[in-house]
């Protein structure tokens, strides 16, 4: 039984991240329907909705956060993104490559380019922005749960949750955290005192 997300995101552990990419190829798999190498081989432009990150031994996987108040959404002056059920969604049919929503994105999460088999749309040949959509065409059509991203990471630096449940969680953690916390100081005797 699939899950209900009220503010679906993919939430990354920098620490659990190694680099090695596979988030990215899978992403790109799962939006032009053939495997990356394949697309690579046959020299299609693609664009990964995930982007790993290297600053100095960090590796951090960037991706859209489905900001509850999407700055992007906000620049458009297309109106070619939406937020639905907590997702934000390009419209890439009324999008015409302007930019203004990679440059409001606070965490440089979209991109504007095309990918793919090129079709005779009449589009512009910059193309339309992409971002991360939470694979929900990959997943509805494949039956999947989780994003191709998720499910491709080997050491799990990937999660799908829903923010508020997980931002509940964290909180719950961490006033445990500060329980135990106190509960040693109280028994740590006190130094006597000095006159």
């Amino acid at each position: 039984m699939p899950m209900h997300y009220e503010n679906p995101i993919v939430y990354a552990t920098p620490d659990k991240c190694v680099g090695c990419k596979k988030c990215e190829a899978a992403c790109v798999s799962a939006h032009i329907n053939m495997p990356f190498r394949e697309a690579k081989k046959r020299g299609l432009p693609v664009i990964p909705r995930i982007k790993v990150t290297k600053v100095d031994n960090l590796k951090f996987p960037i991706q859209c956060r489905h900001c509850e108040d999407a700055p992007c959404a906000h620049a458009c002056p297309f109106g070619a993104i939406r937020q639905v059920d907590g997702i934000v969604h390009v419209k890439e049919q009324l999008c015409v490559g302007c930019k203004m929503c990679v440059m409001a994105c606070p965490f440089g999460a979209i991109e504007v380019g095309v990918e793919g088999e090129l079709e005779q749309t009449g589009r512009t040949k910059q193309g339309s922005a992409k971002k991360c959509d939470l694979c929900q065409a990959w997943r509805s059509s494949n039956g999947k749960e989780v994003c191709a991203c998720v499910e491709a990471c080997p050491k799990g630096a990937l999660q799908f949750v829903d923010l508020r449940q997980y931002r509940q969680a964290q909180a719950q953690a961490r006033v445990l955290e500060l329980a135990k916390a106190s509960a040693l100081i109280q028994n740590v005797p006190s130094p006597p005192l000095t006159a």
